[in-house]
């Protein structure tokens, strides 16, 4: 179990995947997050990419977010993401999508466009260059939206993400112990 950082959840505790397949954002990196995009979650509607627990969407939700669109490939941690939208009482504001990434980019395009894109997929399974370079981010995000992208800078198959990629223009990058976050804004 994780405890949410900040808003209206601030301090509520969810529940998290006991697996080891799942890697949960550590809560320093999760308030820093929030802190930086502050001005723009509410109302955000917001994409939670390789979801896991759902924590980085039940923050968004917590500061002010209308509405999240989970995509989980685990059928375990798709059902405790329900569950801890049961528990906070979001069920309305969430949908949840049980698959890979790959299979969801069709049903993401009728939800979007996105106002804030979180991925943190797994570290060395190289997905970090793969999402910049091959999804339709003109499509995805919202003309002022944000991808955050989470990735670890000694387990990734990269040891820096560009700067300029495609519609993305690197805006913030900065590191978290293992982890590193890097923010994209749509040029």
């Amino acid at each position: 179990m994780i405890r949410l950082t900040g808003g209206l959840f601030r301090g509520r505790v969810i529940h998290t995947p006991a697996n080891a397949d799942t890697r949960p954002t550590q809560a320093r990196l999760r308030q820093a997050l929030f802190n930086s995009l502050q001005a723009h979650t509410e109302s955000a509607k917001v994409l939670d990419l390789f979801a896991g627990s759902g924590a980085l969407g039940f923050e968004a939700l917590s500061r002010g977010a209308k509405e999240v669109v989970f995509v989980e490939k685990s059928r375990t941690a798709s059902a405790l993401i329900q569950k801890n939208a049961q528990l906070l009482k979001v069920t309305e504001q969430v949908h949840i999508i049980t698959g890979s990434v790959e299979t969801a980019l069709e049903k993401l395009k009728h939800f979007g466009p996105f106002d804030l894109v979180f991925a943190d997929p797994p570290y060395e399974d190289g997905w970090e260059i793969k999402l910049l370079n091959q999804w339709p981010w003109d499509a995805l995000l919202s003309d002022e939206g944000f991808l955050c992208l989470e990735w670890g800078s000694l387990k990734s198959q990269v040891s820096e993400l560009p700067a300029d990629v495609n519609s993305l223009e690197k805006i913030r990058e900065k590191q978290y112990g293992d982890s590193v976050l890097t923010t994209y804004s749509k040029r």
